[in-house]
């Protein structure tokens, strides 16, 4: 499935804004006293250099908060990651119907063929990038492409296998496997591989008495990662967060400073 290069959500927003505010200011130059807000907008031509330089120092501030909603904008590795560090370990013998964690061996059952390096998997998570050039020389890749395909594996652990139906699974800090590049794209695949020792989040359902897993509708989350990976995860993600809290602290210290 291909996705092709689209603005987001937040991006038609800002343009919308701006687009806005700009036909305002020429609807306002033409008919002055009779729009709404003139008399701010009158201020604000006046004394252009004094809200210029406000405008200036609100910038940190702004990136601030559109980097705050980005981090909160929910997603399936987010919910991924939450789930996982909130729900038991469970055994595969045990499993009980609803939202389960499990962790175990991959199994492969019908392989694919990786796009970059042809290797044979279960799964893989693809992309497409296109390399261009700064104004120092240094390379900046686009990503025009992504993709994930998945066949039906099996997980098992010391009590037993079970079939996972991989329909919107999400691969979740997984390094890339293969990287290729030519003079102006980039190819990069993270594959899942047999043999490989993997956590898994999803929704636990049985048919005809026989049990598999599939992605919770609910929390539209069904994601896989590496064991070790996760662990470590799990270890300094605290500690990021109260960096990244603290350095938001000191940044609103700062631009209050600066506005005062």
């Amino acid at each position: 499935m291909e996705n092709k290069k689209k603005m987001s959500t937040a991006g038609y927003t800002v343009l919308g804004i701006v687009l806005f505010c700009f036909l305002y200011y020429i609807l306002w130059l033409i008919f002055k006293e009779k729009m709404p807000l003139h008399e701010l907008l009158s201020d604000i031509n006046t004394n252009y250099d004094e809200y210029a330089g406000r405008v200036w120092y609100c910038i940190p501030l702004v990136i601030l908060i559109l980097i705050f909603f980005t981090i909160l904008k929910p997603s399936g590795t987010k919910r991924f990651l939450r789930l996982q560090a909130s729900l038991p370990t469970s055994k595969i013998a045990s499993l009980a119907k609803g939202i389960v964690e499990i962790e175990g061996t991959l199994i492969m059952e019908s392989p694919l063929r990786s796009p970059v390096n042809h290797e044979e998997c279960i799964g893989y998570y693809y992309t497409i990038e296109d390399i261009d050039k700064d104004s120092d020389g240094k390379n900046t890749y686009t990503t025009v492409h992504r993709e994930t395909q998945c066949n039906i594996f099996r997980i098992k652990d010391a009590t037993g296998t079970i079939e996972i139906q991989p329909e919107g699974i999400d691969l979740v800090l997984l390094g890339e496997t293969n990287i290729s590049s030519t003079y102006n794209k980039r190819y990069k695949e993270t594959l899942l591989k047999h043999g490989q020792q993997m956590l898994l989040v999803g929704y636990a359902d049985s048919k005809n008495g026989v049990p598999f897993i599939r992605k919770d509708e609910h929390y539209k989350v069904l994601g896989i990662t590496s064991s070790s990976g996760i662990s470590v995860w799990n270890k300094y993600q605290p500690l990021l967060r109260s960096f990244l809290f603290t350095c938001s602290i000191i940044l609103l210290i700062i631009i209050y400073i600066l506005i005062q």
